[in-house]
């Protein structure tokens, strides 16, 4: 591939950080341009170049990037930007060796809080953490986009890749020296190697004046805004000494640039298929939940109030034991941007009374295994008969009458058109 030909040497190039001495920041930022910006008197109104009058800070923010020299730079060679085509920016898939351990769990969320809570809250993008990978994360699993694995090189903090390469090259790696420093959150270090894989430079490549050998770099990269030396993307001993790898105000706006704003959002829509509002139940049964959304972030189930915990290896299952009685269920399911739904309904928990077994293979058989629920007089649907008959019955009656309580609560309390969401 042209691309990754030209720039192999740059894979040891975009590891993590130097180790530099953390001290202030002496760059010409906004801050200090706002402050030395005269003010009128009499109107608080702001004087650039000498003489033109602007109102408003964000104005003051505009001259200030298009006369600041440097940029968050994006990789381009032959004048075409090098990153992550349209059909793929939602789809980038990763997975976390089982490799890290104990390290894993804090490997996981540093990633999460770098991707899905990080570059992809401020841009059209999706990662999706595919779990079901960890036991193979390496080079040569192509289920996923990238993976995410340990390695005791010794030479940086983690290194990482550009849009473009070959699969066996499209990893993050992380050093043991990442989890044995305190001068940098994990999460930070992400930010930064994700920075890189969606085809970010280290924003110090044109820094105004950069002479260090060091850090200089190369050409092959385009303007995308204003030189920014808080940037994850620039290197401390680059002269941002403060710089924490954290994401900027600029690192925000440039990647919304790059990959086009983030979609509006979308509550998650949740509904519980089993079991039915109203219906009788055993005193163990299983709850089943049925949710659209594509960054879920929790499942939550409330028995009375109290937390359940889904089956193992079953994020939309629950097993609930409980007492004989009514008993109030909510499904709660929440996604990255704290949008919700809820789902409430009530149940009876009954004992299950043995059924005399004839023998018989009955076509019409419930399908409890020879327990069928007591026969109660629920006052209403005009049911009488066999005992299967009137659980079946029941569940009918409560379907119809959940679905038109729904289908109200839905119409009531619809997400309107700027994306707000239903309480």
């Amino acid at each position: 591939m042209k691309i990754f030909a030209a720039f192999a040497p740059l894979l040891c190039l975009i590891s993590g950080c130097a180790e530099d001495t953390l001290g202030t920041t002496r760059e010409d930022t906004f801050e200090e341009y706002l402050a030395s910006v005269p003010r009128e008197r009499s109107t608080g109104r702001y004087i650039v170049d000498w003489d033109v009058v602007v109102t408003t800070e964000e104005e003051v923010r505009r001259i200030w990037r298009q006369s600041s020299s440097g940029a968050l730079s994006i990789l381009s060679f032959e004048g075409e930007d090098i990153k992550w085509p349209p059909q793929m920016q939602r789809q980038l898939s990763y997975c976390v060796s089982d490799t890290f351990g104990a390290r894993k769990p804090a490997v996981v969320e540093a990633m999460r809080a770098a991707t899905t809570l990080g570059w992809a809250k401020h841009a059209n993008l999706r990662f999706i953490y595919d779990p079901a990978q960890d036991a193979t994360c390496d080079e040569l699993n192509e289920a996923v986009v990238f993976d995410v694995r340990p390695v005791s090189d010794g030479q940086y903090l983690a290194r990482a890749f550009f849009p473009g390469y070959p699969r066996e090259y499209c990893n993050i790696l992380i050093d043991d020296a990442a989890f044995e420093q305190d001068r940098f959150l994990l999460e930070n270090i992400m930010l930064h190697e994700v920075g890189h894989a969606l085809g970010f430079r280290h924003e110090h490549i044109a820094r105004p004046g950069q002479s260090d050998p060091l850090c200089v770099e190369d050409e092959y990269y385009r303007v995308v805004e204003s030189y920014d030396p808080l940037s994850t993307m620039h290197y401390p001993s680059c002269g941002s000494p403060s710089n924490t790898l954290a994401l900027s105000a600029l690192d925000r706006s440039g990647v919304a640039v790059v990959y086009g704003p983030p979609p509006p959002p979308v509550a998650p829509y949740a509904s519980v298929t089993q079991p039915i509002d109203g219906s009788v139940v055993g005193l163990s049964f299983d709850v089943v939940a049925s949710i659209i959304d594509d960054d879920l972030d929790s499942v939550t189930l409330l028995v009375d109030g109290e937390v359940v915990p889904p089956r193992p290896g079953a994020d939309y299952a629950f097993a609930v034991t409980t007492t004989p009685g009514e008993h109030a269920l909510e499904l709660v399911v929440t996604d990255t941007a704290g949008l919700e739904d809820r789902v409430a309904l009530r149940v009876t928990a009954r004992p299950l009374v043995p059924a005399e077994d004839d023998g018989a293979d009955d076509e019409t058989d419930d399908g409890n295994d020879g327990a069928v629920i007591d026969p109660i007089d629920d006052g209403g649907c005009g049911v009488s008969g066999r005992p299967s008959s009137l659980l079946v019955m029941l569940a009918a009656c409560a379907l119809l009458g959940r679905s038109r309580r729904r289908g109200r609560d839905r119409r009531s309390a619809a997400p309107n058109k700027t994306g707000s969401h239903r309480a």
